[in-house]
């Protein structure tokens, strides 16, 4: 039998609680962080988590007591490298989510997206979820109109959506005696049934319902530096109308919005790249298609709650990694430290034991 796929747990009774609860925080801190809604009192349930890293993903269960969750423009400039998409099953309680301008009750037998690239606020009772982490890179890869998505993945009660809560239940279950050689194909085949089920007509909360909106997705990537980027651009490129490219990208606020964010999203990651430190910030701001650098500065603060040179001085403040263990010697601090490192390295070759 070969080696298995790569689990890390992190579950109470080694430390006190006060320490086990700070550990816990810190390692769910690049996605989110979390504040208990009630003041802890001894003998109260503790949170938990049980993580599979399957190399292109992350696959995890969790419970957690009533919490406040929370993404905002600060938070999202420090874990820049954790912008990733979860698809989350609540296996028991609620989740009242604000997800950048969408808002939505995540409840038991439907799986919804929560999208990390946008702010988040979330009020949760005691709850237990498996969580399939995506990252952004993947999605924009294999399911371009996926990567902006938030809210129910599939129509609440229909049978797209219970296929997919009993296919997530299943796999998760199944990783235990999964090979670590299989990891790739079943992420694979995951994103592959997803496709499937969203694109099958069975969809009415999905981003997109053409699948002309991931073509043009990719066009935009590709072209962010141009400055004549638009709409009558995409329409001559495309041969269509005015009206479909309003309609494919009215959910993302029009056409111009998404391009605008995405520049800046793509600013921000390369502002903050440490081997980028020594370009000029508006040089990059050029790059992708700023022309003015008062303009610049300003969207960018509107979109992230600060400059771009703070955003600059916060990336490279955090290069050392976004959390470091206590000296002493602790298996859930080495645990708590290992998940914060998935998070922020996913996709990169996982070293063994690491």
């Amino acid at each position: 039998m070969g080696q298995g796929i790569t689990k890390a747990c992190l579950v109470p009774g080694e430390l006190p609680d006060g320490e086990y609860r700070r550990l816990w925080r810190e390692s769910i801190a690049p996605y989110f962080d979390a504040e208990p809604i009630e003041r802890p009192v001894p003998g109260q349930k503790l949170p938990g988590i049980h993580q599979y890293h399957l190399g292109l993903a992350v696959l995890a269960e969790s419970n957690f007591p009533a919490q406040h969750f929370k993404r905002d423009r600060r938070w999202m400039a420090r874990f820049e490298d954790c912008d990733h998409v979860l698809f989350q099953l609540m296996l028991q309680g609620h989740n009242r989510v604000v997800n950048g301008n969408v808002t939505f009750t995540q409840q038991p037998g439907n799986v919804y997206v929560v999208n990390l690239a946008q702010q988040l606020d979330t009020q949760s009772v005691d709850g237990r979820a498996i969580t399939l982490v995506l990252p952004r890179a993947l999605l924009r890869e294999h399911l371009p109109y996926l990567s902006d998505a938030r809210g129910a993945f599939l129509p609440d009660g229909s049978t797209a959506a219970r296929i997919f809560v009993d296919y997530l239940i299943s796999l998760y279950r199944n990783l235990a005696t999964a090979e670590a050689d299989e990891a790739d194909s079943l992420i694979r085949t995951t994103m592959g049934l997803m496709d499937s089920l969203a694109m099958s007509g069975d969809i009415e909360s999905s981003v997109a319902k053409d699948a002309s909106f991931a073509a043009i997705c990719r066009y935009i990537e590709a072209h962010l530096g141009d400055f004549d980027l638009g709409t009558d651009r995409i329409c001559r490129h495309f041969r269509c109308s005015r009206s479909t490219v309003y309609r494919l990208f009215k959910p993302q606020g029009g056409l111009w919005h998404h391009i605008q964010r995405r520049r800046l999203t793509r600013c921000m990651l390369t502002i903050t790249h440490p081997k980028m430190r020594h370009c000029r910030i508006f040089d990059i701001a050029v790059d992708f298609g700023f022309e003015s650098a008062s303009q610049f500065s300003r969207l960018f603060h509107e979109h992230f709650g600060m400059t771009p040179s703070q955003a600059r001085e916060a990336g490279l403040a955090r290069q050392g990694g976004p959390i470091t263990p206590p000296p002493v010697g602790s298996n859930a601090v080495s645990t708590a430290d290992l998940m914060a490192r998935w998070a922020t390295s996913l996709t990169r070759p996982l070293r063994r034991g690491a």
